[in-house]
């Protein structure tokens, strides 16, 4: 795999996953005012932040994303669903409800589905990493979605991982951060008064690649305040891709399962060839 794999592995993950979101509801704006930070010890901000991650079995969102490449700007609807720890479903409805891109995630594999062209992309994370390890897998892209912790190479993240970070505290914020050895890159957990996740970084110095996943609104669900809003800027030194996502009618807990089949007319083709519909290159 070549090096540029990288970028195009979290850009698709990012944008073919987030090619499909559902626009915000004024009647459901409980929105939680940001407090001031307090002196806490490392393990004490771990410990609250992981008491305010959303438990669930499974969820389900309609969103509305807006894709920009800087000469071209895409928007679009879908729904998104997540058994926890199982699979992720992304499905893009850009007209009238019918599906354009269907993105399909297992914790060993992915597969997207091009309806517009009938053809598919299918990936083991195996292959993907294979000559060039990302630190990016199904727990991650997860975790980014659900507004979690996550350590790159681990299915989950306990209270003793405090110890992986480096912590500091700025004016605005404390700051978690922590280096996946096998990938080289840098991940950072920017963390607000409520003890809620406000930003997620991922940067690989040696390519300059980056990968930011910032979180607002964070409104009432349930029991606890979830970010409806997410921002989202894949970067290189040659490109950049910005996203903006709402989210709405989020519901937790409810049965489902998720499995998706690839039609025996579609052809297969590699990632790079789906990712040229969002190139700004003619």
């Amino acid at each position: 795999m070549k090096t540029q794999r990288l970028l195009i592995y979290i850009a698709s993950l990012l944008l073919l996953l987030l090619v499909g979101l559902n626009g915000c509801k004024a009647t459901r704006r409980i929105l939680q005012a940001e407090s001031a930070l307090e002196d806490k010890s490392q393990s004490d901000l771990f410990k609250d932040v992981l008491n305010k991650e959303l438990e669930f079995s499974t969820l389900s969102s309609k969103l509305n994303l807006t894709i920009s490449t800087g000469t071209k700007t895409i928007s679009s609807k879908g729904n998104l669903r997540i058994v926890n720890d199982e699979a992720i479903l992304i499905s893009v409805q850009p007209l009238f409800g019918i599906e354009m891109f269907r993105l399909y995630v297992e914790p060993d594999h992915l597969i997207v589905l091009d309806r517009m062209n009938k053809r598919y992309v299918k990936e083991s994370f195996n292959d993907l990493t294979k000559d060039n390890p990302v630190g990016f897998n199904y727990y991650t892209l997860q975790s980014l979605f659900t507004n979690s912790f996550f350590i790159p190479n681990q299915s989950s993240v306990s209270l003793q991982d405090y110890k992986k970070f480096k912590y500091l505290e700025t004016a605005e914020s404390y700051q978690l951060e922590g280096r996946d050895n096998k990938s080289n890159i840098d991940y950072t957990f920017s963390v607000n008064g409520n003890d809620q996740i406000t930003l997620t970084k991922l940067f690989l110095p040696k390519k300059a690649y980056s990968l930011d996943w910032n979180y607002s609104e964070f409104t009432l669900l349930k029991n606890l305040f979830f970010p409806h809003q997410m921002k989202i800027t894949a970067s290189t030194q040659k490109r950049k891709l910005d996203t903006s996502i709402s989210m709405s009618d989020i519901n937790l807990n409810e049965a489902m399962s998720l499995e998706t089949s690839i039609p025996k007319s579609y052809t297969k083709v590699e990632l790079t060839e789906v990712l040229k519909m969002f190139s700004d290159k003619k």
